[in-house]
Formats: C-alpha cells, structure tokens, sequence
C-alpha cells in the first residue's frame, strides 16, 4: 500500500467567512489596479494569489494538492484572521463561522481536515468552541499565535485551555501571526515584511521557550504541541536553553520533568526552505517528531518538499514517518479508503 503525503502547513481562506468579523472584515478581492488583496483589519497583505487560487477555492486546492503528490492536509486558518485584538463578540462569532465551514469542508472531502480556530482573548469561550470544534465538528486541532495581543501562551489565564486540550486528546499547532496587524510598525521588524520573514522564526522559538520555562508542559505532560517553520529558532537555541537551565540563577529546578522529556511533547514541520536545516531538523529532532508542511498555496511555498526530504538518505519507514505517519499517529487521522 502506497503511504499518504500529509500535508499539515496549509493555511485555508474561506469566502464564507468574509465580512464576519465587524469592521475587521476580513475580505479579499483585486484592487482598481488589478492587484490581489487581503485586509484584516488594519493589516492589508498583495501581491499573494487570494481570489480563484486553491487558497480560497477548494477544487483548485485538490487538484493542486495531487499536482504536488499530497494525498490529504490538515487546513488551517490563515494566521491574518486570528483576530485576537478585536472585541471578543467578534472574534466568537467569526471562529464558530470559520469552524462550522471547515467541519462542513471536511466532512464532504476526505482528503481535508481541519483544525480549530479559536477567540484566545477569551479563554473560557476558547474551551467552549475547542470542545464543540472537535465533538461535533470533527476537528482534529487547534490553531493559535505565539501570543494574544502581547501575553504569552504561558499566561496562567490559559492553563484551562491546554487541560480541555489534553482531555480531548488534540494537539495544539503554533504559528505567528504578523505583529504589524496589531501593532504599530517598528524599525526593526516593521519594514519590508520582516516580521512574517524573521520575526516568525522568533516568535516560535519565544512561544517554545515559555511553554517550558515557564511550566506549561510541566503542568500538561500530556499536551502535545505542533510549532510551524520548523520550530522557528527553538531548535536551534535547544543548547542554549540548557545552558540557562543550569547556569542561571533561576534555572536549576525550574522545571520539574527534565527538559528533554518535555522536548518531545513538540513537534516541528519541514517548512525550512534548506536542504541542511531540514537536516539539522531531523537529525537532532528525530524522525519521528518531524512532520510534512508546505506552507501551500502561500508566497513560501515548498513545491520541492519530497526531494528536500528525500534527499536526506533516510531510511524508508523514516521517510514514510515524515511524509504521513507522523501527522496520521499525531492528530489521530484514520487512513482514507
């Protein structure tokens, strides 16, 4: 039997959920000078195919897929639409909409799952759609930031979210948002879009470390956690958190679990863009806590992610691990017919 590509970096745009979220919009189009757009709020992304692309359409997304190899994804929502800086009526309204199209989507095309977005300024509506995402809807996932409006993911008002996690037995998926949606630009990630281009990368690699320092795994042993890009910097840095751990005054018995037992709470995509860094990836991460993600559809899309990751010289059951097994055994997908 042929093993199934999972693709499990692939943002989704859904026409049904344009202009569900106040003043916010969302909403895509071509401007008056022929220019593919998308606003969410203040933040107004171009020059990306939104309108009639296997971004927002889901037949062009399935031939795209199977032009690329990919068997089934898990979709996500696109990180523009978190919303978390909205007024929290909004912000539940837009993510039952947004969920409700994605378990409809799912349901009618096998080849797609979903996961969960949800209002994170509001943790107890959080847990409310998370359970209803997964129980009724049959999202498999939740999709969040790195942080809620400036608050880390460590933020205690949140330890309820990750328990309702663990009781349902889904992981949570990491990925940034851009910090010019929220905030005002800056001179060192506010020009030419550095903070999607670096300051993602960052993000991920802070979200890691709070998640741990801060006693987020310690106190949810069986929360796993997916982070975007590879882990951002977090993989990288790995030695350097140890070295804190031990040499830092606040370090030695910060964590109640050993670091690297917590470290395999995570796991990372092959969205790296290097032959060497998906290398280092594997090689330091293991085999089995590296999973396919081709960033589809969007401006960074990784059409050559089967060479990248077979050129690695894995073995079979390893190669067959990252292309599929990971996301199947991971997110709990039942084999297609």
């Amino acid at each position: 039997m042929k093993n199934e590509v999972v693709d499990v970096h692939a943002h989704i745009l859904l026409p049904g959920v344009m202009g569900c979220c106040g003043a916010a919009g969302p909403e895509m189009g071509i401007s008056a000078a022929g220019v593919q757009f998308f606003r969410a709020g203040d933040y107004r992304l171009e020059d990306v195919k939104f309108v009639d692309s296997p971004f927002s359409d889901v037949d062009m997304r399935l031939e795209k897929m199977s032009e690329m190899g990919i068997d089934r994804q898990l979709v996500s929502p696109s990180p523009l639409t978190y919303f978390y800086h909205v007024p929290a009526d909004d912000a539940i309204s837009f993510n039952r909409q947004h969920n409700d199209i994605v378990g409809e989507l799912s349901a009618s095309h096998p080849r797609l799952s979903g996961a969960a977005a949800l209002p994170l300024q509001d943790p107890d509506e959080s847990c409310a759609e998370l359970n209803r995402a997964v129980t009724d809807l049959g999202l498999v996932a939740s999709y969040v930031g790195t942080d809620v409006n400036g608050v880390p993911l460590s933020d205690r008002r949140f330890d309820e979210l990750w328990s309702e996690h663990e009781r349902l037995g889904v992981p949570v998926m990491v990925h940034p948002g851009p910090r010019t949606s929220y905030s005002p630009a800056e001179p060192f990630l506010g020009q030419l879009e550095l903070d999607i281009i670096m300051g993602f990368a960052i993000d991920e690699g802070l979200a890691v470390a709070h998640l741990l320092l801060f006693g987020v795994l310690d106190r949810h042993p069986d929360l796993h956690v997916h982070v975007a890009h590879g882990g951002g910097f977090a993989p990288y840095q790995k030695g350097r958190l140890e070295a804190a751990l031990r040499k830092r005054p606040w370090g030695p018995g910060a964590l109640v679990r050993p670091l690297e037992e917590q470290w395999k709470q995570f796991s990372f995509d092959t969205a790296v863009h290097r032959d060497d860094a998906l290398a280092f990836l594997v090689s330091t991460e293991g085999a089995d806590r590296v999973l396919l993600g081709s960033n589809f559809a969007g401006w960074d899309i990784e059409e050559g992610y089967a060479a990248m990751v077979e050129g690695l010289g894995l073995s079979d059951a390893d190669n067959a691990a990252i292309f599929g097994g990971n996301a199947k055994r991971i997110f709990g997908l039942a084999e297609l017919a």
